[in-house]
Formats: C-alpha cells, structure tokens, sequence
C-alpha cells in the first residue's frame, strides 16, 4: 500500500510539473483541470532552450507578505517581492529599493529615497504609495512578518512619489535588519482585486488574491498554481536589477518532500535540488546513485531544538526542562544524524549578534535524575506520560526523539512520540492546550538580529505560533527583550543580548540542540548552485543559481 501511494504521489507531481512548465497556464488554472495539456517532462523544462528549477519542501508557500513567514514562504517571497534593503553575506544589508535613508538623531524618524527605475509584474511603478499600503496592510493583518514592525513603526508618511518617511514610536535598533522581510506589494493591483472580507471597506484586502497570483516587483513571477501540490512562475526579464542569461527561466516549488518521490525525481533529472530536510541516509542514497550529483551548504545558524511548552505540566518546571537536556547524545545527532552539525549552546545561533554560551548539556543520566530530584514532581513524575512530537516530513526527527524517548526510559519517565504532519503542528500551536509538551523542531534566522528570534521565540505577545510553542509568558523575559531592541547602539544592543540568553539559561526556557547546515542535493551536471545569504529561505534565492540545459545528460 506505501509504494502504491508513492507512486501516485510521483505521478502528482510530474503531472503538476508539466502543467506549471508549459508556460501557457493562466494563474486561474490548475494542472489538474479537465481541459489542460502539457508537454512531458523532460521535453517542457527545456523547450526552445528554456530552463527551469525545480525543488521541493515541506508545505505548500503563502506567499502573502501579510501571511507568510515559514521557510517554503520565505523561498518565495524572497524571489518574487523587492525589499527596501537587501541582506549581504556578511549579515548586514544594502541598499535595495531604497538607494539611501537617513534616521533622526533620536532614532524616531526614518527617511527613504526610493529607486526610480522599479516596476510591478503588472507593469505599475513601485513608489512611495506602494510602500506605505504594504507597512500599512501588513501591520493591519498582522501575520507574517508583522511582530518585526508593528510595535515600533507608528505610521507612514508619503513625502513624495519617491522619498518616503517611518514614524516610529519608539527607537528600534534591529530595524534596518529587519527591513529585509518587510515585502512591497502593488498596492494598485491588489485594490482592484479586493474580495469580500474581514478589513472593511478592504474587504479581504487581496488575500484571496494572493493565492494564486503575485503583486510584487523581485526578479521571478507567480503565474502557476496547483493548490497544495506546487507553485511556479517565470522570470522577469524587466527585473531593474538585472537577471543573467543562465538564470532559470522558471521555477517550481514542490509542497512535498517524500523521501522515495525526491530521491526518484532526482534521478530522473525531474528536480534540479533537493529541499534541506531530507534524512542524511537519503542524501546519501541520492548520491549514490548518481556521481554528477552535489552537495552545497548554506551555514545559516538554523538547526533542531527540543520546544518546551512551560506552561503545561511537568514542563513547567525549570527543573524538568533541564532534565531533558541530559538525554540527548549530542555527538551522536551531530555527527551521524545531523551530518556537519555542531551542538547549539544558546538559545539563538551562534552567528548572531551578542551570542553568548549558556548551556552546558551533555548526554549524562546521572545529571538528568539530579535535576529531577530537584523538581517539584520528583515523586510523580514517574506516573506522567510526556508528549513528544515531530513532524513526518522531517525523518531526522524521529531518530533523536527514539533517543530521548529510550534515555528517559532508563529513568524512569515515560515519553510518548508523536508523529504529526508540519501542517497540524502549525494549527496545533495556536492553543496553549494543544500545544505539545515538546516539540522537536527546526528554526532559521530569519534577519543577522538577534532580536527578530528573541521575539518571535520567547516573547508573550507572539506565543501561539509555531516559533513561539515554548509559551514562556514571562513579564521579566518581556521587558529584557523590549528594552534590549530600543538600543541603537549595536554593542550595547549586544550586549543586552547576552542578558536575555543567560536569562534563558538560568530557567532552561527549551533545549537548543544543534546548529546544522542546510544540505542539498542538486544536479551539478547542469546547475550551479553555491547559497551565499544565510538567512532562511535564500538558499534558493534564483538570481545565485544558474541553469544550463544544454548540459543536460540525455
């Protein structure tokens, strides 16, 4: 039965690939629609010379700025919209759709000069307007990437059609640096596509609109929708900062990541890169089959740690929480598990600003007991069943929670694994009940600050998400946060920093358990590929991957 469904899942996603490839469907249609046609795949990617990317994740994209943040919407967005700055290798940023800004010597006011030359898929001139709709909605809708602006940014003021200017309420230090996730949508086009909705005379204002279009101005379109199967879309050769002639004409982003699809799919040259959370034996067995296949790494700092939810019993006790970082054998995940990782001492990365080592956790049962002793369920705790769970798309999961599950048994605690597909994880985490006692789970950064992983990790006022299911809900964790982000100093801001991370070491918030590269699998015999932002979702930024079909093997 398991290799049936494989096998109609393949199907699935070659039929949608060659819908998407074909280059004739219009946004409202869909591969599996009665009356479509396409070519074959391995005729449609590179017909009359054409190229194309194709690779997989875990989930289908949002690619609403207003919506969207996980790492499949990251993937998109970063492709498809234009950013005021742009993130360089170094972890700073430079100047992007803004060629310039000044900032009030208080830190409250904000001065854009805009680009002239930039232009809407649609055809429409970005301006000033555009930007102030796009902070405007964003912060009105308040998903997505919202918690980096909407507590700081007060309001947006039009100067002119190209210089425009951030109210904010109070100093701001990582806004510069969160800039690269504030996305600018056509503000033109999305109002003549408003439907009925929950924003007022906005009606849903463009959501539904975005589910199977784009309204940005980067350097590839959205023109193909499968709903839940694949998004893709084409290049825009009008893009005001240039494409090369070796950048792939069109892209497809698979929402499936099947180990067994993704290892056929790749050895019929039907994807040109694998997504980062294939199993290290499925790279291997990739690999393996075919010599002219790579691997490329992109050092973010993202990597797996062991959520805690503090609030529901026994995680509610530091002295619990610090039990369950004795039960991991950390050179084991490192070395064999998660290949090419190091053991994560903090609870941001340690390519982040103000880093500091607060933990020390080895695998040591001895240590584990202790800390129970010390703990208020020391005597009940043998009675309890502890939730841990992860998610099916992610097999490297599986292996570390059998791990915990196997050293908590030789001490007497009774876990139980959960295996939940990434979708109900993320419906599940909205609730403080429904929130898992621990989830295993993978985080990158997703600006060079600090800041933006401390609130959107710890902070209350974003807990009920997926990156926040620790649920800390700390008034003193709150404060040390908001103080350390109106530092504009940087070392100051640094060093606040470190007091926020020794905090979290002190009551042992969750256990960060490695830092790991991104690993990916791709078709080195036609593509170049060599990820140079570490920031999430850029690893498949398209403008740094080159495609040459004549070199494609027959």
């Amino acid at each position: 039965m398991k290799k049936l469904l494989v096998v109609l899942l393949i199907a699935c996603l070659v039929f949608a690939f060659a819908a998407c490839g074909s280059g004739d469907q219009t946004p409202s249609e869909t591969p599996d629609s009665p009356d479509s046609t396409s070519d074959s795949p391995e005729t449609s990617a590179a017909s009359e010379g054409g190229s194309i990317f194709r690779t997989t994740q875990t989930i289908m994209p949002e690619w609403d700025p207003a919506v969207g943040s996980d790492y499949a919407s990251c993937v998109i967005m970063c492709n498809v919209f234009d950013t005021l700055v742009f993130p360089t290798e170094d972890g700073g940023v430079e100047p992007w759709v803004a060629e310039s800004w000044t900032i009030s010597e208080d830190g409250l006011t904000w001065d854009f000069k805009l680009r002239e030359d930039v232009y809407f898929h649609s055809g429409n001139q970005l301006t000033a307007d555009d930007v102030k709709y796009s902070m405007d909605r964003l912060c009105e809708i308040g998903e997505g990437f919202a918690y980096l602006f909407y507590d700081y940014v007060d309001s947006v003021e039009v100067i002119d059609d190209f210089n425009v200017r951030f109210h904010c309420t109070q100093a701001y230090g990582p806004l510069l640096n969160s800039l690269v996730r504030f996305y600018i949508v056509d503000q033109e086009l999305l109002e003549a596509n408003y439907a009925e909705g929950d924003y007022g005379d906005k009606g849903d204002y463009g959501k539904g609109f975005l589910l199977t279009s784009d309204a940005g101005s980067g350097p590839y379109t959205v023109d193909s929708v499968s709903t839940n199967i694949s998004v893709g879309g084409t290049i825009f050769p009008e893009y005001w900062a240039g494409v090369d002639e070796n950048n792939p004409e069109k892209y497809i982003v698979y929402a499936s990541n099947d180990a067994v699809t993704v290892k056929t799919m790749m050895s019929r040259q039907e994807l040109e890169c694998t997504d980062m959370w294939q199993a290290a034996e499925n790279i291997e067995s990739i690999m393996a089959a075919d010599d002219s296949l790579k691997l490329t790494f992109n050092y973010t700092g993202g990597g797996v740690n062991l959520w805690m939810n503090n609030q529901r019993a026994p995680m509610d006790d530091p002295q619990i929480r610090e039990a369950f970082g004795y039960l991991i054998d950390y050179a084991t995940v490192c070395s064999s598990i998660l290949p090419d990782s190091i053991q994560k001492d903090s609870v941001i990365p340690s390519n982040l600003l103000g880093f500091e080592e607060v933990f020390d956790f080895s695998f040591d049962l001895e240590k584990a007991q202790d800390a129970i002793s010390r703990s208020t369920y020391a005597d009940t705790i043998g009675d309890m069943e502890i939730e841990l769970v992860w998610n099916s798309e992610s097999a490297d999961r599986e292996k570390i929670a059998l791990m915990i599950q196997a050293a908590a048994s030789q001490i007497g605690l009774n876990v139980k694994i959960v295996e939940l597909p990434w979708s109900t994880i993320v419906a599940n985490s909205a609730d403080i009940e429904q929130s898992p006692m621990m989830t295993l789970t993978s985080i990158t950064p997703v600006t060079a600050d600090s800041g933006s992983q401390f609130v959107s990790l710890l902070r209350t006022k974003e807990a009920g998400t997926w990156e926040n299911m620790n649920w800390v809900n700390d008034p003193e964790l709150d404060a040390l946060i908001d103080a350390a982000l109106l530092l504009t100093d940087e070392a100051e801001r640094a060093a606040a920093y470190g007091e926020i991370q020794r905090y979290c070491g002190e009551r042992f918030t969750f256990v960060p358990i490695a830092e790991s590269p991104e690993r990916l699998v791709y078709q080195a015999s036609y593509v170049e590929m060599e990820p140079r932002i570490g920031l999430q979702g850029f690893s498949y930024y398209l403008r740094d991957i080159y495609v040459y079909p004549d070199q494609r093997a027959q």
